[in-house]
C-alpha cells in the first residue's frame, strides 16, 4: 500500500554473522552515514534522528540503537549460566548483543551442513512511508511501536505459515538516520528443530522455493489495512488502544523544549497553567511506572532463588506470593491506563494552547507550533 509500511528488499548473507548494522549508533553505521555525506554536503550525518519528521515528539535516546532478539533468540538471551534468567530490558545493549552472538552461532553449530559457503543470516528491510509515519504521529501514536508489533506479528504469522509447530529466530533493531523510518532484521536460517529456514523471492518446482517474500510483503499488507482502518476510526482506535499492554508506549505526545518550558512558566493564563501541570505530571508518573517495573522484575527474581536452590517453598507462602503478583500487575496496569489517558488529555490541551496562542519553536523562520515542527537537533 503506498501510504502505509513498505518491504523493499532482503539479502542472504553467508560470511560471517554481523549484527552490527542492527544498531544505528554502532561505529560502522556512523562512518557509513558519514561516508554519505561526502557526496552529498557537509551536513552532521552523525546524529541519528536528524532527518526524521516530528522524531523528537515520540523517540529518545534511550530507545536508540537497541538491538532485540525474537522468537526462540529471545528465550535464549534471557537464561544466565547459572540457570537464573535476566530480562533482556535489564541487560545492556552491548551484553544483548554479544548474548544473540552467542546464542545464534551456537545454534548454527549443532546442525551440520556440507555447503563450504552456508547461510549465516537472511537480511531483511521493513521501510514506513513517510505518509503513514506522519499519520500516526498525528493521531498521537509512536510509530516505533506500530513498526515493532507490525514486525513480530508479520514474522509470527510467516513461522505458523511455513514452520508451524517450530520456532524461528530473528534480530532488530529499528532505524531513525533516515527520512523513512525503518527496521533492519536479521533471520537464522535454522529453527528451533533445526530445520533450514528460507527467505525465497520466487517459487519452483526444482528448488522447492515457496516464495516466502510474497508471503511477507502480503502480511504487511494486510496489517497496512487495519491501521488504515483504525486511523480512520478515532474512537474505535482510541478504545483498541487503552486495551493494550503497552498502551502507554504506544502513545505519544508533542515534548517541550527547555526554552519553551520558561516562556510556558512566565504565561499564568488557563491554558498555560493546565498545560504545564499536565506535563510534568506525566513525567512523574512515566518515572514513577519505571521504578516500579524495575522493582517488580527484582522480586520476580528474587522469588525464584529457592526454587534454583532447589527449595520449595510452602504452600501457604506459595500462595501469598501468587496474590501479591496479581495485586502488583494489577497496580501496573492501572498506572500504564492512566498514563496513557494523561497523554491523551495533554495532546487536547497542547493543541487548544497552539491553535489560541502559538508556540514558536527556537527558529522563528520554523512552524510555528511546537506540535508541527521539524526540527531535530534539540533533542539528538
Amino acid at each position: 500500500m503506498k501510504d502505509g509500511m513498505i518491504f523493499p528488499f532482503k539479502k542472504t548473507w553467508r560470511s560471517r554473522l554481523d549484527l552490527e548494522y542492527l544498531d544505528e549508533t554502532s561505529g560502522r553505521k556512523i562512518e557509513a552515514r558519514m561516508g554519505q555525506s561526502q557526496s552529498e554536503d557537509q551536513a552532521d550525518h552523525t546524529a541519528v534522528g536528524k532527518k526524521l519528521k516530528q522524531f523528537t515528539d515520540y523517540a529518545s535516546k534511550e530507545t536508540l540503537g537497541q538491538v532485540h532478539a525474537g522468537g526462540f533468540l529471545h528465550h535464549r538471551i534471557v537464561l544466565n549460566p547459572d540457570g537464573s534468567q535476566t530480562s533482556p530490558f535489564a541487560l545492556s545493549n552491548a551484553e544483548r548483543k554479544k548474548r544473540i552472538c552467542d546464542a545464534w552461532m551456537e545454534h548454527l553449530q549443532k546442525f551440520k551442513t556440507s555447503s563450504s559457503n552456508p547461510v549465516i543470516q537472511h537480511r531483511l528491510v521493513f521501510t514506513m512511508s513517510e505518509a503513514f509515519h506522519d499519520k500516526l504521529v498525528e493521531a498521537g501514536i509512536n510509530p516505533d511501536i506500530v513498526l515493532r508489533s507490525s514486525l513480530k506479528t508479520v514474522l509470527n504469522r510467516f513461522q505458523q505459515r511455513f514452520h508451524p509447530k517450530d520456532s524461528i529466530g530473528y534480530a532488530y533493531g529499528l532505524h531513525h538516520d533516515t527520512d523513512n523510518l525503518h527496521a533492519h532484521v536479521a533471520i537464522c536460517p535454522r529453527t528451533a528443530k533445526g530445520i533450514y529456514v528460507g527467505v525465497s523471492m520466487s517459487r519452483s518446482r526444482e528448488s522447492g522455493n515457496k516464495n516466502q517474500m510474497t508471503y511477507l510483503m502480503r502480511s504487511f499488507a494486510r496489517e497496512n489495512r487495519r491501521w488504515d482502518k483504525l486511523l480512520a476510526d478515532p474512537e474505535k482506535l482510541k478504545a483498541i488502544l487503552e486495551k493494550r499492554l503497552d498502551a502507554d508506549k504506544i502513545s505519544s505526545f508533542p515534548k517541550i523544549a527547555p526554552k519553551q518550558m520558561e516562556a510556558l512558566d512566565l504565561d499564568q493564563s488557563l491554558y498555560a497553567t493546565r498545560l504545564r501541570h499536565t506535563y510534568r505530571s506525566i513525567q512523574e508518573v512515566e518515572a514513577s511506572l519505571m521504578k516500579k517495573r524495575q522493582a517488580h522484575r527484582t522480586v520476580r527474581i528474587l522469588r525464584r532463588l529457592p526454587r534454583l536452590l532447589g527449595r520449595r517453598k510452602p504452600m501457604p507462602v506459595r500462595t501469598i506470593e501468587k496474590v501479591a503478583g496479581a495485586v502488583e500487575k494489577y497496580s501496573l496496569r492501572e498506572m500504564q491506563t492512566l498514563l496513557y489517558r494523561m497523554k491523551q488529555s495533554y495532546r487536547e490541551d497542547h493543541q487548544i494552547y497552539c491553535q489560541h496562542y502559538g508556540f514558536p519553536t527556537n527558529n522563528q523562520t520554523q512552524n510555528q507550533t511546537h506540535g508541527h515542527h521539524r526540527t531535530q537537533s534539540q533533542r539528538i
